[in-house]
């Protein structure tokens, strides 16, 4: 295998691990229990290749049945996976609404700074809202312009969480005594 085929096969390593770990990011508990045994492999290979230190890659049998698992030919999966089109014998259109995010969307929420006042519910409203810009708008972005949209969405998040507790705080504070009105 060449460095270019070589390079190739592990940017869409990295980008299945990095949906898989986006798709897991939001679901509910026992989805990972789940989707394991859906793509026919134990729990804990499938867990150890989504750890932040990985002993395990994803090979090209099980990036296969991903891709089967996602509804796109394993080429989309390249495809989106590279950055390129979809190849031309494709019957889905890659922005379909349920199109996987884009590479750029995926690297920007990976590396994305999130703010440390912003309570982990509100990051997967965040992270969810960024992904339907891209559903209903289909278009993509860079890296740099989604970070962009994560920023304004977290700190609208932000602003509700501050609204909230103010208005939760508000509503325990006693009134202040009323004074009696003079007549004269």
């Amino acid at each position: 295998m060449t460095q270019d085929e070589q390079t190739r096969v592990q940017r869409i390593k990295q980008y299945v691990l990095a949906r898989l770990r986006d798709e897991l990011a939001t679901a509910p508990r026992g989805s990972q229990a789940q989707l394991a045994k859906k793509l026919g492999v134990s729990g804990a290979h499938l867990s150890n290749m989504l750890s932040t230190s990985p002993s395990r890659q994803p090979g090209e049998d099980f990036r296969r049945k991903v891709a089967a698992h996602w509804g796109i030919s394993y080429a989309e999966l390249e495809a989106l996976a590279l950055g390129e089109d979809a190849p031309a014998s494709t019957s889905k259109p890659v922005h379909h609404k349920d199109a996987p995010p884009p590479a750029a969307f995926i690297t920007a929420t990976l590396e994305y700074r999130w703010m440390a006042e912003l309570p982990d519910e509100l990051r997967v409203v965040v992270r969810e809202q960024a992904r339907q810009y891209h559903r209903f708008g289909y278009s993509d972005l860079t890296p740099d312009e989604w970070r962009r949209v994560l920023t304004g969405l977290e700190r609208e998040a932000l602003a509700l969480s501050a609204w909230r507790a103010k208005a939760a705080t508000d509503l325990r504070r006693p009134a202040a005594p009323r004074g009696r009105r003079r007549r004269g």
